[in-house]
């Protein structure tokens, strides 16, 4: 397997952002400015409806040092904060802001105020080892699309399995984690071996996964 590109990694605090200001005595403009001029964000909120947590409060296309940021954005229970790094580097930035916004800022942040973490790693890669290869019950269904495709169109047309999705049953548990998947990159030939796949879970354990797969896709059943 070879990473072609990291789409999006994002980490997702889950924190009530009242409790970083407790009594309201930081002033919400007041703590976007300061942002914007420690990160140099290009979008960030200009007017009071953009100040709006519902919706969300968004900082875009910013930098600090080295360190590239897509995007922060602020709800009532959680911020999430956008790299194309690794949702690893993404935590560590999101807890650098909180750090600092707690010393210079004024902000009631402590680490424990963090009830969990979510993450989101979404990117693309090139494998060898085909979906249907080595899979029977696949590659029957394949084929026998494939011949059906023929007889109503008159074209023989290559057909294989183009993805794969795995989820839980979404009645377990009251907020989505999300589901994994892996498919073939949109408009892009088959020839070229290039994948999309998508995963609640951190960018290092998401490419473990893969990899693991591709090994058990390239094994003989």
């Amino acid at each position: 397997m070879q990473l072609a590109s990291v789409l999006l990694a994002r980490a997702t605090a889950w924190i009530e952002s009242v409790d970083l200001n407790p009594k309201g005595n930081a002033f919400y403009p007041d703590l976007a400015k300061a942002l914007v001029e420690r990160y140099n964000f290009l979008e960030f909120p200009r007017n009071p409806a953009d100040f709006d947590e519902t919706k969300g409060v968004r900082f875009a296309f910013g930098k600090n040092g080295d360190a590239v940021i897509d995007q922060v954005v602020v709800y009532a229970y959680g911020i999430l904060l956008d790299t194309r790094v690794s949702t690893t580097e993404s935590r560590r930035l999101l807890e650098d802001a909180l750090r600092w916004g707690s010393k210079e800022l004024g902000l009631a942040y402590q680490p424990s105020m963090i009830k969990r973490w979510q993450y989101t790693s979404q990117l693309t890669f090139y494998s060898d080892a085909g979906l249907t290869t080595n899979c029977r019950a696949f590659r029957n269904l394949a084929d026998n699309v494939k011949k059906s495709a023929r007889e109503v169109t008159g074209e023989d047309l290559n057909h294989e399995l183009t993805g794969v999705l795995v989820d839980y049953d979404q009645l377990e548990r009251k907020h989505p984690l999300g589901r994994f998947s892996i498919q073939r990159r949109d408009n892009t030939p088959f020839s070229e071996n290039k994948y999309f796949s998508d995963a609640p879970l951190p960018t290092d354990v998401h490419l473990r996964i893969l990899e693991q797969f591709e090994s058990d896709l390239s094994q003989k059943s």
